[in-house]
């Protein structure tokens, strides 16, 4: 498969700050990144917005993730409320006969369980830009509030932060049948190269006669 995560705002868009001024921006792009680096690790292709603190438009990270034909859209976020007590986790997908549903309802519930937070439930918004203007099934996550003090210093320790990532993580390799790798056992997994070509034509021959074959995970790099 190939994701796209999106890295909520960045740049001169710190998104919602804490009550110490942790930046949401910062925050997804570490928990962000982790995804990344478990999905990968898993063979999955993945496609970030960005990997470092920059800005882009909202139109920019659709228009990416269509034009690199991702089969989903995954956008990180940390939620914000005049109400400093509010805390839980919620995800956003643009209907509920959208592909992605079932899987909204598990983040929802995995992410609850790992970091002991309310489950806000899966909701439905045909006004979020990212939802509505990409083509492959899309969802957006909002991790917890970073306007409550408690959850903006948890968001200080590794651990949490890996709490998190590996529980979405977890979610997304799950919906398509896979599982984190377990880097503490002596497993070792190895990648095969079958071919290299000028003709993109031939590549694709290739790698749906492998996948005839039974090898699910080939793609084109």
């Amino acid at each position: 498969m190939k994701w796209y995560l999106d890295f909520g705002h960045g740049g001169k868009d710190p998104g919602a700050l804490g009550y110490n001024s942790t930046k949401e921006s910062d925050t997804v792009l570490k928990i962000g990144m982790l995804i990344k680096n478990n999905l990968e690790e898993a063979f999955e292709k993945v496609i970030t917005t960005r990997e470092t603190d920059k800005y882009y438009s909202l139109d920019c990270r659709s228009q990416n993730a269509n034009k690199c034909n991702c089969d989903y859209f995954i956008s990180l976020h940390m939620n914000s409320s005049t109400n400093k007590s509010a805390k839980g986790c919620e995800v956003w997908v643009y209907d509920k006969n959208s592909k992605v549903y079932p899987l909204a309802k598990t983040i929802c519930s995995n992410i609850s369980k790992t970091i002991n937070t309310p489950n806000r439930g899966v909701k439905i918004s045909k006004d979020f830009f990212v939802l509505r203007k990409t083509k492959m099934p899309a969802l957006l996550i909002e991790i917890d509030f970073i306007s409550n003090s408690v959850v903006e210093n948890n968001l200080a320790s590794p651990k949490y932060i890996k709490d998190i990532a590996d529980s979405i993580s977890s979610s997304l390799l799950s919906f398509v049948d896979k599982s984190i790798i377990d880097k503490m056992n002596n497993s070792n997994f190895y990648r095969v190269c079958i071919g290299a070509f000028k003709n993109k034509t031939n590549a694709v021959n290739l790698k749906n006669k492998a996948i005839s074959k039974g090898f699910n995970d080939t793609y084109i790099i």
